[in-house]
């Protein structure tokens, strides 16, 4: 053994290093299990009907689950993926909840989601303990949506 590096001081390094990896495994019930899919597709607002503000619309074939759509205000929309955030699988689509208007319930776990205004895909019930997964959503024409998540 060198004589300028100690069984000590080795160990003092390695300590430091050890409890960092530790902790970086930790399970965190927060962390996202939702895969990342590419999406990058345009949508013609006319294609999928006439969207009220505060309402929504929802389109299969992107993302997960597919795609919902919201009209926050007059030209302001924003898109999240269908799929719950909780079960993160594309056979647990959100549906309207039929009981309460604005909100997206999970049939799989019965997580609930808000669909109005500035708190649209916000948790309103869990199980679920994050967001519904957004996607960029730019007006590039007055009938004509991009939608990406890169």
């Amino acid at each position: 053994m060198n004589k300028f590096i100690s069984k000590s001081k080795i160990r003092f390094f390695y300590l430091p290093f050890l409890l960092v990896v530790l902790f970086a495994q930790c399970d965190d019930d927060s962390a996202s299990n939702f895969p990342h899919i590419y999406v990058n597709t345009t949508i013609y607002i006319d294609q999928i009907g006439f969207i009220a503000e505060g309402e929504h619309a929802f389109v299969d074939g992107y993302g997960l689950g597919g795609l919902i759509i919201v009209r926050i205000f007059e030209n302001n929309y924003v898109t999240f993926d269908r799929a719950c955030t909780h079960e993160a699988k594309s056979s647990c689509i959100l549906e309207d909840d039929p009981d309460f208007y604005g909100i997206l319930v999970c049939p799989c776990c019965g997580s609930k989601f808000l669909m109005t205004g500035e708190q649209a895909g916000s948790i309103f019930n869990g199980p679920a303990k994050r967001n519904l997964v957004e996607y960029k959503t730019v007006m590039t024409g007055p009938n004509t949506l991009v939608i990406q998540n890169y």
